[in-house]
């Protein structure tokens, strides 16, 4: 994978991502390796409590 491609995916759109899948312009191992340097940001997430109206 070259460095172009892995930085484009790094703010791609799963759409995107999928589609070059598909196309073989990246392989599901590149993928894979691409997550793997991903930062972890779990402590970044806040909770959320959703109430839903009655209708």
């Amino acid at each position: 994978m070259s460095k172009k491609i892995n930085a484009d995916l790094m703010h791609a759109d799963r759409r995107i991502i999928a589609r070059k899948v598909l196309a073989g312009e990246i392989s599901e191992k590149e993928l894979q390796a691409l997550f793997k340097k991903l930062p972890d940001v779990a402590e970044n997430a806040e909770e959320v409590t959703v109430v839903c109206g009655d209708k």
